[in-house]
């Protein structure tokens, strides 16, 4: 019996052992179907990062250019430097070939490649070809090169508040570089090289490579001629007014296309003042987007837009100007204060007559006018494509008192960006639509196929064509006659706008002697084509929007018609107006300076409180056309 158990037992055991070896040889098996099969992918990448190493090879970023396929940014190829540490067979030698050919520190090289701790040390970065021709002359084994790509700003300072900048990891940090960062970066690929686990390139190593994806160019509405127009003629006004800064935006009023923006002072795209970042935020600050400003008299351009379209006033209602009014105790003054006595609405208009203004949006009332913000889009973003736009400053409603109100009337009490004024005027002269401001006009690849194209938004239409025609008349004249006189062109009788002078405030006080003048304006009057607004901010000795903004939005007018053979078929000519030798006004007092000018034809506007002229612009001895401005200062 024990015999048998025992072999009864024997049997068992080695059934139980071919068992749990062929359960092994299953779980084996199972475990090499998974690492080799179903999680392939996985375990030879991670294999390939245990020989192989990489190396960056950067996408060239898309370019940006003007409406017409000017270049105004782009990318060309430059090379970065490294040293694979464990391919060095002589550290001297090859930092010396690097430091004299990069004009760098040998000892520093020398410290960097001597460490084993790192596979791949980057020596230097978006160097030209012509230096990487110079080092392969003299070749070290253990230096290498990768593809990078360089950015170059084509025009230095021109649009440089707008196109922005990338940094040194070639990603987008202001402007329309930061906001189409996306589009215009592209993806980036990889050099691989065969190595052992210490670095060292294999013998017979094969180089691998996942080519770089290209960025996508954008097209901008910008308008490369008028630009070019806007940015010289700021540089001459600041040399002509002494202007702590000086801006203009252009627009094409019918579809919130912006054509050229400028603010100077600006600085070099391609010499960025990175050493001093409260500079470089400084002048890199696109100002007509990102800040705001009491608009002052521009502002009444829109008053009394809203008022017609209300039905409150009409264009031959009369209003009397005393110099003041008095609002619940409150004296607010007109800009004249002798007065202005008894005017029309466009009469008014031309004038500036605070007085006028202060009825007007007494009868239009808090709410409706609050409520005429809003669809302007002034109480939220106007959502054009560009980082940092900045909401109106507008007291809460139920703070607004009766003389704050009155204020608003005329710019006064309310804080506004160029680019809302753009957005706001734009609606009043273009038949009443609020359009989305934007730069971009469409989106492509590097062999031009057509990712996207932007078209005309409109957000609101808050305006009638009828009270849209009246206010381009009204608007006519002042410039054809009114306070906006030196903006009009030689030649060309389609120029219409409203001139504004803004005192500036300083810790919640008006900051005696700085004003910002302005003057906003359009052409032609029947289509408007083109919107232009120009600030002077602090200008130095005359400070009125008539006198010191008016003039600059002309001459860019003038170079825009001669470059617009649309505009030029309107040309009416002008060769029959009177000119005037003006006389010398200094020492006179006001009534008898005031005198004169009205027996020639002359209008005039008062700087100063003293009791004589002291001095005048025009100077005396100029030639001035029957209707031009005379500034009288007193002191």
């Amino acid at each position: 019996m024990a015999v048998k158990y025992s072999s009864y037992s024997m049997k068992k055991r080695l059934l139980a052992l071919c068992v749990l070896v062929a359960f092994f040889v299953c779980g084996i098996t199972a475990r090499i179907f998974y690492l080799q099969v179903l999680n392939n992918d996985y375990y030879i990448k991670k294999g390939l990062t245990e020989w192989l190493r990489d190396l960056p090879l950067s996408a060239n970023r898309g370019m940006i250019t003007d409406r017409n396929g000017v270049v105004l940014a782009s990318s060309h190829t430059t090379y970065d430097v490294y040293v694979k540490s464990a391919d060095v067979e002589d550290a001297g030698s090859v930092s010396k070939v690097l430091a004299e050919s990069l004009s760098l520190d040998y000892e520093d090289i020398y410290q960097k490649i001597s460490k084993k701790s790192q596979s791949e040390i980057k020596i230097k970065t978006n160097i030209e070809k012509e230096l990487v021709q110079q080092i392969l002359k003299n070749y070290q084994s253990g230096i290498c090169f990768t593809i990078n790509t360089n950015r170059n700003y084509a025009y230095d300072e021109m649009l440089c508040q707008i196109l922005g900048f990338v940094g040194s990891d070639n990603v987008g940090k202001t402007g329309i570089e930061s906001f189409y960062n996306t589009y215009l970066a592209g993806s980036d690929g990889l050099k691989l090289v065969e190595a052992d686990l210490k670095g060292t390139t294999l013998a017979d190593s094969v180089t691998y490579y996942e080519n770089p994806i290209n960025g996508l160019n954008l097209t901008l509405t910008i308008d490369f001629k008028i630009q070019e127009i806007v940015e010289n003629r700021l540089k001459q006004a600041m040399l002509e007014t002494g202007a702590k800064s000086v801006s203009c935006m252009v627009t094409d009023p019918g579809s919130g296309e912006i054509l050229a923006v400028c603010t100077l002072p600006s600085y070099n795209l391609n010499d960025i003042p990175r050493d001093d970042m409260s500079k470089l935020n400084l002048l890199s600050r696109a100002a007509t987007i990102t800040d705001t400003f009491e608009p002052g008299s521009t502002f009444k351009a829109i008053v009394t837009a809203i008022a017609l379209e209300e039905g409150v006033t009409v264009k031959t209602d009369h209003f009397y100007c005393g110099g003041f009014r008095i609002i619940n105790g409150v004296t607010i003054r007109c800009s004249r204060r002798t007065g202005h006595g008894s005017q029309s609405l466009e009469k008014g208009l031309m004038n500036s007559c605070n007085c006028v203004f202060m009825d007007l949006i007494q009868k239009i009332g808090l709410r409706k006018f609050y409520d005429y913000l809003n669809k302007l889009g002034f109480s939220g973003s106007l959502g054009i494509d560009f980082p940092g736009e900045v909401s109106a400053v507008l007291m809460p409603e139920s703070l607004v008192t009766a003389p704050d109100l009155a204020r608003m009337g005329f710019g006064q009490t309310i804080s506004l960006s160029s680019l809302h004024m753009m957005v706001g005027v734009g609606s009043v002269i273009n038949g009443g639509y609020v359009y989305q401001p934007h730069f971009i006009k469409d989106i492509h690849t590097e062999t031009g196929q057509l990712i996207y194209s932007r078209s005309a938004t409109i957000k609101e239409n808050i305006f009638s064509p009828e009270t849209s025609r009246i206010m381009r008349e009204m608007m006519f004249s002042v410039v054809d006659k009114g306070g906006g006189r030196y903006a009009k062109v030689d030649g060309y009788n389609i120029i219409g706008g409203k001139t504004g002078t803004a005192q500036k405030y300083e810790n919640n006080a008006i900051a005696e002697g700085k004003y910002i003048a302005s003057f906003i304006g359009f052409a032609p009057i029947e289509k408007p084509k083109y919107l232009v607004y120009v600030t002077v901010d602090e200008p130095q000795g005359a400070y009125y929007g008539g006198i010191v903004a008016a003039p600059v939005a002309g001459d860019i007018f003038k170079q825009i018609f001669e470059n617009d053979k649309d505009i030029n078929e309107n040309l009416l000519g002008n060769q029959n107006a009177k000119t005037i030798e003006l006389d010398t006004l200094i020492g006179m007092t006001l009534t008898s300076a005031a005198g004169y000018l009205k027996e020639k034809g002359l209008d005039y506007l008062i700087q100063g409180n003293g009791d004589y002229v002291s001095s005048q612009i025009p100077a005396p001895g100029v030639m001035v056309s029957e209707g031009d401005i005379v500034l009288l200062k007193f002191e």
